[in-house]
């Protein structure tokens, strides 16, 4: 067997996927209601997105905008990491939605009824074109493709490496079972549950993260905890949020347990030492433990200490 670089010891994955951050839990916020905006600064979500597409009137569309603006401007970088979703690039809101936030200081956009990989260009185009305009380094602004349709799973192994900005692939199920004309919402089963697989499976191949869906029950802790433990055994980083309620189970289920943390960091000393000694695979508790392995394990490190579980070197 040929002697492995030690150099080499941290992997592909790793190098990969080191700055991604950490979005477990994904809380919507109306952007027409002034009070829930106010009330978001208590939230512990990792990522709060401030809508403004399916929970505002057409008619209220402007004031929710600038609404929405200047809540970004009065908290600033304090808090959570905060994203919008704006309407849909073919809208004659989404320009102005988009200058509107970024130029509030957002730089993270949910891009609803993703379906076309056309689509996440054009919308990719307009953020470059904004970025040139004000003057924002190029590639500032990344892209959530929120995947809710029928059109969109159908091509959702072409929406995940349309562009570089999109940092995760997240599934509408509301909507998607609404297209799909579904009698029951049952994400644990049947076409949902096909839908939400192909989804995680094409972000895992385009290497961006995959969030999973909401869960409508906003008052059942146990059907989310539910849906959230599924989600995580099928792939998912996360999980959409309708209720602040909701955000502490999701940070729960996609952080990393102690017992977890403690067989990685094991991993990742046996694979170092195997390193050292020239080997590329070694065994521990009688498992082969090779490259790949290495990798799931280095990912669970990295999300515990970004999770504030894990202290870091």
């Amino acid at each position: 067997m040929d002697r492995l670089d030690p150099r080499c010891a941290v992997t592909g994955i790793e190098r990969m996927r080191k700055t991604t951050p950490l979005r477990r839990s994904l809380l919507f916020v109306p952007g027409a209601e002034q009070r829930k905006l106010e009330r978001s600064r208590e939230a512990t979500a990792d990522l709060l997105v401030f809508d403004l597409e399916d929970s505002v009137a057409p008619d209220h569309k402007a004031r929710a905008r600038e609404q929405v603006a200047d809540h970004i401007r009065s908290v600033g970088s304090s808090g959570p990491e905060m994203a919008a979703r704006v309407n849909p690039p073919e809208s004659p809101n989404f320009e102005a939605d988009l200058e509107a936030v970024v130029s509030a200081g957002v730089r993270t956009i949910m891009l609803p009824k993703s379906q076309s990989p056309e689509g996440l260009r054009q919308a990719a185009a307009s953020a470059a074109r904004l970025e040139a305009r004000i003057e924002l380094t190029r590639g500032s602004v990344r892209l959530l493709a929120l995947v809710e349709t029928a059109a969109g799973i159908s091509r959702v192994e072409t929406l995940a490496g349309a562009d570089s900005r999109i940092d995760a692939l997240c599934f509408g199920n509301a909507d998607f079972s609404l297209d799909m004309r579904l009698p029951a919402a049952d994400t644990s089963a049947g076409v949902l549950l096909h839908a939400r697989c192909r989804l995680s499976i094409a972000a895992a191949a385009a290497k961006v993260a995959a969030i999973d869906g909401v869960c409508l029950a906003v008052r059942d802790a146990a059907a989310f905890r539910e849906e959230g433990n599924l989600a995580l055994r099928l792939g998912f980083e996360g999980k959409l949020c309708i209720h602040p309620a909701q955000v502490e189970i999701a940070n729960s289920i996609f952080t990393p347990t102690a017992d977890q943390i403690e067989a990685a960091q094991r991993v990742i000393e046996g694979w170092k030492a195997a390193v050292a000694d020239g080997k590329g695979v070694f065994a521990l508790d009688g498992k082969m433990i090779d490259p790949p392995l290495v990798d799931i394990q280095q990912r669970i490190i990295d999300r515990a200490k970004q999770a504030g579980v894990l202290e870091k070197a």
